[in-house]
């Protein structure tokens, strides 16, 4: 059964986003520390257990801006940014500050027990439980304009200004109003920590689990939920993850991939700017495998464990009309489009003995591996239907680039073409 710490910490200022990185660095770095040394101290059994770890969690949350605030870190802080890298023909060298006054990060922490998850979250990442294929959310965005957050940076003497589509910064700035680091917010010496303008005080829950029904635990910084809502992300991530008992880090890791590549845009003029920001994911698997497998596998005449899985897996299938936006976000009547198919297939396999077929008509895709064996090669295939991921009566044809193959990784991406015959295009 899964128990321990699970956290992201996602940088605030994409202008001071080297610095940024720098403070998220040095906070998962310390904060599971502080946490542990202050729970030991204030975490007893009994009717207050509750309320003393939602003190120990607040505490390692504020040590950690004592920490940044104090300078005696500045060099370890230094030492955490990313090297220097190439632009336009020149190096952009690293930052040479430690400076946390005008860089910050979020907190989402996870302290998952073997009868609760308990969540502490300052700022706008999310922690969202799947319980049978439901998305529970676990933690609270803390935005500028909610009542709340606007009632205490105001009081602090800050603004909350408007910049239209919905956004909204503090003094212009922030986009958030909870944050690590960000110390330029939190000079009044005559307020609480959890009065700043910018506070680090964590918003803690209680969640009591279902060992029967609890699946996964997936937390995301604002890049994915900008995008996908709490059961998209869910629904999305429940089709392609691997049972606990044969889970493996690469396929966790082409899940978490494919949940990050379906949340960018193809082009942010299109989607508004949404699907352009940075993008963190981290999923914890809490159960075997889900109702919908095991049901699958009594179907069959041997066990689950003893069913060969496929050699080629369907990492991701996303349309897109006139090849300009994700299907979700289809407006109108296109006529035509494209199909982005990634496939992933045994690493090292040569590309000589992958083929790739297409039947347009029934929309599907038919993978073939050639295979040696005693007796001579042997061909093995994986087909996967397409159609689900079209528009409503569209007709699939061969690609105008030839696939692309990674023999080392694996990976297998294809550009499909699909388009509407005319008789079946809208009515004006």
């Amino acid at each position: 059964m899964a128990s321990g710490l699970t956290y992201i910490l996602d940088p605030c200022d994409l202008q001071l986003y080297d610095i940024s990185v720098q403070v998220a660095r040095f906070s998962s770095s310390h904060l599971p520390q502080e946490r542990r040394e202050l729970a030991k101290f204030r975490v007893e059994e009994g009717p207050n257990k509750q309320d003393q770890m939602e003190e120990a969690l607040t505490g390692a949350f504020h040590k950690i801006d004592d920490m940044l605030r104090s300078g005696h870190y500045a060099a370890e802080v230094l030492a955490l940014t990313n090297p220097g890298f190439s632009q336009g023909g020149g190096m952009v060298p690293a930052p040479r500050t430690a400076d946390a006054h005008n860089a910050g990060c979020t907190a989402c922490v996870c302290c998952i027990t073997d009868t609760q998850i308990v969540t502490a979250n300052a700022g706008d990442s999310r922690a969202v439980l799947c319980r049978g294929g439901k998305a529970i959310p676990l933690s609270e965005d803390h935005k500028p304009n909610d009542a709340r957050e606007k009632r205490r940076i105001q009081a602090a003497g800050g603004w909350v200004e408007s910049c239209g589509a919905g956004q909204h910064r503090v003094n212009g700035n922030l986009n958030l109003s909870r944050a690590l680091g960000d110390l330029e917010y939190k000079k009044d010496h005559t307020r609480r920590p959890d009065e700043q303008i910018i506070c680090s005080t964590p918003d803690v829950t209680f969640r009591d689990r279902d060992l029967e029904n609890d699946e996964f635990l997936v937390i995301c910084c604002d890049g994915v939920w900008d995008v996908k809502t709490n059961q998209q992300a869910v629904d999305f991530l429940r089709q392609r993850l691997p049972p606990v008992d044969a889970a493996e880090d690469r396929a966790l890791e082409l899940a978490v991939e494919a949940l990050l590549d379906d949340c960018v845009s193809p082009d942010l003029r299109e989607t508004h700017g949404l699907g352009g920001d940075n993008m963190t994911a981290v999923v914890v698997l809490l159960k075997p495998p889900s109702k919908a497998r095991a049901e699958v596998a009594k179907t069959g005449t041997r066990s689950s464990k003893d069913v060969e899985l496929p050699k080629v897996q369907l990492v991701s299938c996303t349309a897109r009309p006139g090849g300009s936006a994700p299907s979700e976000a289809f407006t109108g009547c296109p006529s035509s489009g494209s199909v982005q198919v990634r496939l992933q297939l045994p690493r090292g396999f040569p590309a000589r003995d992958v083929s790739v077929f297409l039947a347009e008509d029934k929309a599907l895709l038919q993978v073939a591996l050639r295979e040696p064996s005693e007796g001579g090669p042997q061909m093995r295939s994986e087909t996967f239907e397409l159609q689900k991921w079209l528009p409503e009566a569209s007709v699939l044809s061969l690609p105008g680039s030839p696939a692309k193959f990674t023999s080392s990784s694996g990976r297998l991406r294809l550009a499909l073409c699909w388009t509407k015959p005319a008789s079946r295009t809208c009515e004006p």
